[in-house]
């Protein structure tokens, strides 16, 4: 059912409701719906503007609903453009623009109408009391015509607003997503997510390599020629002060360039660990508790392999969240598990330390909620002062 704010505020105070924003909100409302009905009498006129004109009012529908005290329509992406005629939404759109007209029509004539009976009332008053005898107010008793334009003013906000609420009503139920379009918008996003994710994985892999076959080979050639160096040079400077320092110059220089080259072997796996790739997201997971400093265990029994991206999403969520753990909370212990069904893939992490995480203390964090929403999942951390802390990645299918 849909009920509006304007309709809770007029049953919660109704003596107190005319005097509020609703009544002139919902005027408003269906003076715009009286004006946009005489253009689409125009626009029925031609039949190429039709589609067009249907889509943009009830695009503008969408949002004017807010006027009614109702929540604004979700509609089609942005840039989607006109549905195609075998999408349900250009139908309900059609029956949407043809009951807006016959709204269009009981708008106009009821505003017109508590206008004139108010205003007319008014001054037929106004004119009975000073003598003054029209063909407005005839022989009519002042007191009459007093009691017909207050009683028209005081029901006007009431008549207006449930007026406004009938068409609100209307239109939310003709022009909000149906439960199939909007699985068909949420499985078309996650895909559109799924190939956002593929495009990084395939940047992430293009500098990867670049580093492993240009950076990397480099600085190994590098700690080639060091050694090289050191033996002219145990062969062409004598022994003494003077070679001992060449050494201890070059034993300096050989040790950045390690180094360097170990540093460089630590980014190219936090990018994507061989492992993943060859054998699987159980597999790396399991690798990455061997490499911590404090006891971890992995219970990633999986039936099969997901896609790239999910697995490297799942892999940088689990490893972002020990290394926060051991940096910030030190723990005795570690605990991974990666739970699959049918319909979705769980990830948890756990840790025994001091608790307390929260996304203020850096960017890994951040990056978790945001790799799980890219997969239109849900981050879940459980961290209380003092420990322990649980973090839960639940991603949907499909995948």
């Amino acid at each position: 059912m849909y009920s509006s704010d304007a309709l809770s505020v007029m049953r919660r105070s109704p003596i107190r409701f005319p005097f509020t924003r609703w009544p002139w909100k919902s005027a408003a409302y269906l003076t715009i719906g009286a004006m946009l009905w005489f253009v689409t009498a125009f626009a029925l006129a031609s039949v190429v503007a039709i589609p067009y004109w249907v889509h943009g009012l009830a695009t503008a529908e969408r949002r004017l609903v807010r006027l009614a005290g109702f929540r604004p329509i979700p509609g089609r992406p942005a840039g989607a453009g006109l549905p195609a005629l075998h999408e349900p939404m250009l139908w309900r759109e059609v029956a949407f623009a043809l009951t807006h007209m016959l709204f269009g029509i009981i708008s106009f004539a009821g505003l017109i109408t508590v206008t004139t009976l108010i205003f007319s009332a008014g001054a037929g008053a106004v004119l009975a009391l000073a003598g003054v005898e029209t063909a407005l107010t005839g022989d009519s008793d002042p007191l009459l015509l007093l009691l017909l334009g207050a009683g028209t003013a005081v029901a006007a906000p009431y008549v207006v607003t449930l007026l406004a609420h009938v068409q609100g009503r209307v239109a939310t139920a003709l022009l909000s997503p149906q439960t199939e379009e909007l699985q068909r918008q949420v499985t078309s996003l996650a895909r559109a997510n799924i190939a956002e994710l593929e495009r990084f994985e395939a940047e992430r892999q293009r500098i990867e390599r670049d580093l492993h076959d240009g950076t990397q080979q480099h600085l190994a050639t590098s700690a080639m020629r060091l050694g090289m160096l050191e033996l002219q040079l145990r062969e062409t400077v004598p022994a003494g002060p003077a070679q001992d320092s060449a050494m201890e110059s070059l034993e300096a220089v050989r040790q950045e360039n390690e180094l360097a080259l170990d540093t460089l072997r630590d980014i190219v796996h936090g990018l994507r660990p061989r492992t993943l790739i060859d054998d699987g997201l159980g597999a790396a997971l399991r690798e990455l508790a061997r490499r911590l400093p404090v006891p971890a265990t992995v219970d990633a029994d999986l039936v099969g392999r997901f896609s790239l991206p999910v697995e490297s999403s799942l892999y940088y969520i689990a490893s972002e969240a020990v290394t926060n753990a051991i940096k910030h909370a030190t723990p005795d212990s570690i605990h991974i598990e990666v739970a699959e069904t049918l319909e979705r893939i769980t990830l948890t992490v756990y840790d025994d330390g001091l608790g307390g995480a929260n996304s203020a203390r850096g960017t890994g964090m951040v990056g978790m909620y945001e790799r799980v929403a890219l997969l239109s999942g849900e981050l879940i951390v459980d961290s209380p002062p003092g420990g322990p802390t649980r973090i839960i990645a639940d991603i949907p299918r499909p995948w």
